[in-house]
């Protein structure tokens, strides 16, 4: 077995972890409530997100192609390292 082929197959079995957002840290970041956010999502205004263990969350990509669509470039930062 050759190595690339080796380093293929770790390379194809990665799995890829990304951070979720909360409510609380969404709505901090926007600079809205999260109250004022859920209503957002009800009108279709705002991404959904996913619900994991019955909380909403978000990934970054998904806020920052959101508002990327309404012309505006950001940068999600202060997120948390664990």
């Amino acid at each position: 077995m050759s190595e690339n082929y080796i380093t293929y197959l770790l390379i194809k079995n990665m799995i890829t972890i990304e951070p979720l957002l909360t409510v609380d840290e969404v709505s901090s970041m926007i600079g809205i409530n999260k109250f004022t956010l859920y209503k957002k999502i009800k009108e279709n205004k705002f991404p959904k997100g996913i619900k994991f263990n019955g909380k909403r969350k978000w990934k970054p990509d998904e806020i920052k192609l959101y508002f990327n669509q309404l012309g505006l470039n950001v940068e999600i930062s202060g997120m948390k390292n664990k």
